[in-house]
């Protein structure tokens, strides 16, 4: 019966449409390679309103069994079809040439990935999709990362706890709209890019979790952004199933959503292909890595020991020897979790907490003696600069999206903290050519773009 609605809803829009209603996202930039995904929709808009609700913060209500998820605000509903994905290394698109033919299908949400490859260095270009007829302009523009033995001045933005009932503006958040005034090279999602659990309607089917995604980043401001700046985009607990989740976590007020199908979803949703920690070279100057921080870990409340883990033996051997083998100026580990904090005191999920204590030693030690290697985290809903007083890392956690969704902050600890504000925003990385060496800047910012401070590495 959803089908066939679906069908007759599309139908008289079938020969302008389908349509592109969650924009095209340029993913997994490399300097030789990119990730195009896209969705297809009947509708040119998401479905009209906001979904209201007052109900306390906490573990979300359900939805009668019969609600019909197309059909809330803010929802996209998909729909077959089929085409041609076009590159162009001009805006007009005079010269551009087919990069992949799709056809989208249910199981996969209608949703399509095409991957790009024989790209060159450092080069601007032009994505178009064609449905019905060729495209005259780009849906989505990027430019592929300098050559690795090149620097270049690189920039790129972090963000994190994006929450729908804490949105600062119906067209999306505040942090969108001043990115795109000053575009970033590249934006990073380190997690909770919605929040299935605790976020009105709880998600506990395919659909309902599918509408969460539909209803954030079909707004006009992470649209506007996306088109001109591509993401590479991490997941943490309530974008994978529920508050510090891990495999085989399945509570039974979630299900029939689980833990391995939340962590399909992600893919199916993003522009990221498996395995999920990558690292990506940006010229010489610069190596960011994206750790997975849920899908290896141990149960939060097992014993602490030199067994239990965050990242599994595969994934740590691997962030090492890469680590290792790079010859980037600055290396820069991108976390969905903190690995100095402080947390608070009854946290039990990340590095800083004594649940993870043992690893955590071992990965601060590790990562301080390594030349020129920074922290940059997600998850806590403040920022801060922090310095681990036993190993002199550093770590900047980016704060949440917006200043609704900040809070729960241990306090400001003057033996750890070169800066901490309880506020949203996000953080900025930079990177520039100096003379045979090269220049890196944090910065952390409020939701409209201000720097609200600013530290140069030695």
């Amino acid at each position: 019966m959803r089908y066939l609605l679906l069908f007759l809803l599309s139908f008289s829009l079938f020969a302008q449409g389908p349509y592109l209603t969650e924009g095209v996202r340029v993913g997994e930039v490399t300097d030789h390679s990119a990730l195009v995904w896209f969705r297809l929709s009947p509708l040119q808009e998401p479905i009209p309103g906001k979904f209201q609700s007052e109900e306390p913060r906490g573990r979300a209500s359900l939805l009668p069994d019969d609600t019909e998820t197309w059909k809330l605000p803010g929802a996209v509903p998909g729909i077959a079809g089929r085409g041609q994905v076009w590159l162009a290394t001009r805006e007009d698109m005079r010269d551009m040439k087919p990069a992949g033919d799709f056809t989208t299908g249910a199981a996969q949400d209608f949703t399509v990935k095409i991957k790009l490859d024989k790209l060159r260095a450092g080069r601007d270009y032009f994505v178009g999709v064609e449905i019905n007829e060729k495209p005259t302009k780009p849906h989505a523009r990027f430019t592929t990362a300098p050559n690795p033995r090149q620097r270049a001045a690189v920039r790129f933005n972090v963000v994190t706890g994006l929450m729908y009932r804490d949105l600062d503006h119906d067209d999306g958040f505040h942090i969108f709209a001043a990115m795109r005034k000053t575009p970033p090279d590249f934006l990073v999602f380190t997690g909770d890019n919605v929040y299935y659990d605790n976020e009105p309607p709880r998600a506990v089917t395919r659909d309902l979790a599918r509408y969460h995604w539909q209803r954030m980043y079909a707004k006009p401001r992470p649209l506007a952004l996306f088109e001109v700046t591509p993401q590479y985009w991490m997941k943490d607990d309530h974008d994978t199933l529920s508050d510090d989740s891990w495999p085989g976590m399945d509570p039974d007020w979630m299900l029939p959503l689980t833990f391995e199908i939340g962590r399909k979803l992600f893919l199916e949703q993003t522009p990221v292909e498996e395995p999920t920690h990558r690292t990506f070279r940006w010229g010489k100057g610069l190596q960011i890595w994206l750790l997975e921080g849920r899908d290896f870990r141990s149960p939060n409340n097992a014993p602490d020991g030199p067994n239990k883990t965050i990242l599994g033996a595969k994934q740590k051997e691997w962030l090492k020897s890469s680590v290792a083998s790079s010859d980037a100026d600055y290396k820069v580990i991108i976390s969905p979790t903190p690995w100095i904090g402080p947390d608070r005191p009854k946290k039990n999920d990340n590095y800083s907490n004594e649940g993870f204590a043992t690893e955590g030693n071992e990965m601060r030690a590790w990562a301080a003696s390594q030349k020129n290697v920074f922290i940059v985290c997600g998850d806590r809903h403040w920022q801060y600069h922090s310095v681990d007083p036993k190993t002199s890392l550093h770590e900047f956690s980016t704060g949440p999206a917006s200043d609704q969704h900040a809070g729960g902050t241990p306090g400001e600890d003057k033996n750890v903290h070169k800066f901490h504000r309880v506020k949203g925003g996000y953080a900025s990385v930079e990177v520039t050519p100096a003379g045979n060496a090269s220049k890196l800047v944090f910065r952390l910012h409020d939701v409209n773009g201000a720097p609200v401070y600013e530290w140069t590495a030695p």
